[in-house]
């Protein structure tokens, strides 16, 4: 029996798909690097067209009229064609670039803090079917025991030794148990497909027994929501300053033709056209007030982000000494309470104890096998999100 239930609690956890593999997978089905990636193009698309946009502003300009005069038998045509290009001088515009380039920067940040979710709700899912899938072993190896006890009760009643209302509280407390059974079960069914809907083509992977190796300094680097609200903010402050710089003048240059059939004219005129552009527009002005405003307000959340940070990183570390010293205690005691166990049923199948007093043994022991089991998954499941998101091969 002893082997049995170390089978059970100890069971290694070999590994049937890798789990970085499988959040791949994951990625990949999503398409979270392929959205990136079209993203990223657009992205430098823009960014080209402001530079290619500096000095390449053609415009053209095509006119005509017709003119009658006193003195003039018949009227004459003007037809004017021009040609004009924007010039950036000064650099005016270049600041759109730079938003341009932070937010991609901000969009990688985002795809970060996306499959780090995504792989945080993946492992938690699979640590909690593989637990569920022990919890279903466990209470079917004890459903197989009891039901052999059962059969020894029968026999007993066959001989008088216990009543009819014994065995019948027994076969009800084997129902119960039967109902837990199927219940866990059908959980075991929702979370596979649930996870198939993630990785529809690959085997859900076992979670590696491993202990905890990732530093909280390595955790709290790697900390894509900081990295969102710090780009976030400079891209504001990078268009106020910007937006400042709207007084900064562009040069407009041009050529010009003028088709004349006017017989009093000297005929047809040319033309070379230099100009310059001063906006004296003050709205830009109070727009980049309120977006520095914005900027350090945007500023001021990077404290509350890193508390956030450290707190997460505290919850899952709390979590996983609780359960190793938890786990070490149950760990030790679980000898007795399998002792415990054999020694209940000897003396049920005797009538030294009644019902009661051998289903509640056999409830503390149950009790103490699952929560070896939750303990067990809890500790591989924090360690796992620690050492991984501190490795960052999340982002890889």
């Amino acid at each position: 029996m002893l082997k049995q239930i170390a089978i059970i609690l100890l069971l290694p956890l070999m590994v049937h798909a890798d789990i970085l593999g499988y959040f791949q997978e994951a990625n990949r089905h999503l398409q979270y690097d392929a959205a990136y990636t079209l993203y990223k193009k657009s992205n430098q698309l823009s960014q080209s067209s402001i530079k290619s946009g500096q000095y390449t502003n053609f415009s053209a300009d095509i006119g005509y009229a017709r003119t009658h005069a006193k003195g003039l038998v018949n009227g004459f045509n003007t037809t004017d064609f021009s040609l004009t290009d924007t010039l950036d001088v000064f650099g005016k515009n270049s600041y759109k670039i730079e938003m341009l380039q932070l937010d991609l920067k901000s969009k990688k940040a985002s795809l970060s803090l996306q499959k780090e979710q995504l792989f945080v709700s993946l492992v938690t899912m699979i640590a909690m079917y593989h637990r569920t899938v022990e919890q279903h072993v466990l209470y079917q190896t004890l459903f197989n025991k009891q039901n052999k006890i059962v059969k020894k009760l029968q026999i007993l009643e066959k001989n008088g030794d216990i009543s009819t209302l014994e065995v019948l509280r027994f076969n009800n407390t084997l129902s119960r148990l039967k109902a837990q059974i199927v219940s866990l079960e059908n959980q075991t069914i929702k979370m596979k497909k649930q996870l198939k809907l993630y990785v529809p083509n690959q085997p859900i992977p076992s979670l590696r027994h491993v202990e905890l190796n990732g530093s909280k300094k390595s955790f709290l680097a790697h900390d894509p929501q900081y990295d969102i609200n710090r780009y976030d903010a400079h891209k504001k402050s990078v268009q106020a300053k910007g937006m400042e710089k709207s007084y900064i003048p562009t040069v407009t240059t041009g050529i010009a033709y003028q088709q004349l059939d006017d017989p009093t004219s000297f005929g047809n005129n040319y033309s070379l056209n230099v100009g310059v552009h001063i906006p004296l527009n003050q709205g830009d002005f109070r727009e980049a007030e309120a977006l520095k405003v914005a900027a350090l307000s945007s500023q001021s959340k990077n404290v509350e982000v890193k508390l956030q940070r450290e707190n997460e990183y505290i919850m899952h570390h709390q979590a996983y000494v609780s359960a190793t010293k938890e786990l070490a205690v149950l760990k030790h005691s679980l000898k007795a309470y399998i002792e415990s166990e054999k020694r209940i049923e000897e003396a049920y199948l005797k009538q030294y104890v009644d019902f009661n007093t051998y289903l509640q043994v056999l409830t503390e022991s149950l009790g103490v096998k699952e929560q070896m089991i939750a303990l067990r998954y809890q500790k591989v499941l924090e360690a796992t999100i620690i050492n991984t998101v501190a490795s960052g091969k999340v982002d890889e």
